[in-house]
């Protein structure tokens, strides 16, 4: 695990890490409330009618952008690849969504919580590049 590290162009400081991890047992929280009536939070359906049939598309799309993401930061790829992922898991989602109907539903509700999940983890992205991570060079 040590040479792995020392590989990393950049490390996240503590409130980066923190927040990500946050972030994480957050979304994880909220899919965990479409089984559990233990993490569902109250009256949501209220503001956001089907919240918790829609979630797991919020879920899936933050997780799989902020993980990729936040190793890509660590690795020092330049952040329009990481722009371009975003962009690339939006279009996937819109077009399974809508197009494709294997072992799914058309529902553009879905899509548009997907969308969601994956702005939600390209600001927490864009944030911890700007100032979240510094360079892993030897002292």
């Amino acid at each position: 695990m040590g040479n792995f590290l020392k590989n990393l162009k950049f490390i996240p400081k503590p409130p980066t890490a923190l927040g990500f991890i946050l972030l994480l047992l957050a979304v994880f929280t909220l899919f965990q409330g479409r089984k559990y009536d233990a993490f569902k939070i109250k009256n949501i359906d209220t503001l956001f009618p089907g919240f918790y049939s829609h979630i797991s598309n919020f879920a899936i799309s933050y997780l799989i952008f902020a993980g990729i993401g936040y190793f890509w930061l660590m690795a020092g790829v330049p952040f329009k690849f990481i722009i371009a992922l975003g962009i690339v898991l939006v279009i996937c989602n819109f077009s399974y969504e809508l197009f494709i109907n294997i072992l799914n539903t058309t529902d553009i509700i879905d899509a548009y919580y997907g969308l969601a999940g994956t702005i939600v983890a390209y600001l927490f992205l864009h944030i911890s590049y700007k100032y979240g991570f510094k360079s892993n060079t030897p002292q």
